[in-house]
């Protein structure tokens, strides 16, 4: 076979393997992309109409609870928003976290206060929902001041697992200072007082928002509530492998 014929038979046989890709990937036989080994679900260096977004646009906001309405919990952050604010360990670092400070009021049997993240941006009034079921633990870096239990929840809203209250959650003793936590995806289970039951696993394959709160009462781990006045700062959250 000449030169010429060579190369035709190349650039035929070159021409019909891109066909065939775009074919298989038309019918759904391509392979599935390669999972990415983490997922930055907020670090807080993103701002929309001065407030913090989490790292693909979902909003980010203040959560709070109490038994008594007449002893309300109060939160405060952005001056005239339920959004947290974002502070820098130094004045030079360029990396930002978010702050907020709680009151919890007395009496009361249980109380709360929280910093709610929305994965992405809602579309069409609806946030989209994230499958983390491929990740095994949550890492981010926390810092709390007069209240030291931790609660981590894993919210879904608006994709047929919507709950009252009772979504899967890990309670964890803070410890003194900024630190990181690790939260494995396994250890988030509902509490033992929810009626309706439901998977862990179909909130984490459904996962539209993360809760990260200090509360008091409700548990043992959390101990009698009492009036008290404190912060809390997160940043750096993350689904790891």
């Amino acid at each position: 076979m000449g030169s010429r014929c060579r190369t035709a038979a190349f650039v035929a046989g070159l021409v019909l393997t891109v066909v065939q890709a775009a074919a298989a990937q038309r019918d759904g036989d391509a392979p599935p992309p390669t999972p990415k080994e983490s997922l930055v679900y907020a670090n807080f260096e993103g701002v929309e109409g001065g407030k913090a977004v989490s790292s693909r646009g979902g909003t980010v906001s203040l959560t709070s609870y109490q038994e008594s309405d007449v002893h309300k919990t109060t939160t405060k952050g952005v001056v005239g928003t339920n959004a947290p604010e974002l502070v820098r360990v130094k004045p030079n670092d360029p990396n930002h976290l978010a702050k907020f400070e709680f009151a919890f009021m007395a009496p009361n049997s249980y109380a709360g206060a929280g910093i709610e993240i929305k994965g992405q941006a809602d579309a069409d009034g609806k946030t989209p929902a994230d499958d983390v079921t491929g990740f095994k633990k949550i890492t981010f870096q926390l810092y709390a001041k007069g209240a030291e239990t931790i609660r981590v929840e894993a919210i879904s809203r608006g994709h047929g697992v919507d709950l009252q209250a009772g979504y899967p959650q890990m309670s964890f003793k803070a410890k003194p200072g900024l630190n990181t936590y690790e939260v494995a995806l396994k250890a988030l289970v509902q509490p033992g007082w929810v009626d309706v039951k439901v998977d862990p696993k179909k909130i984490l394959q459904k996962l539209t928002a993360l809760n990260i709160a200090v509360y008091c009462g409700g548990d043992p781990i959390a101990g009698q509530c009492r009036p008290t006045e404190g912060m809390l700062i997160v940043d750096n959250i993350t689904f790891e492998k």
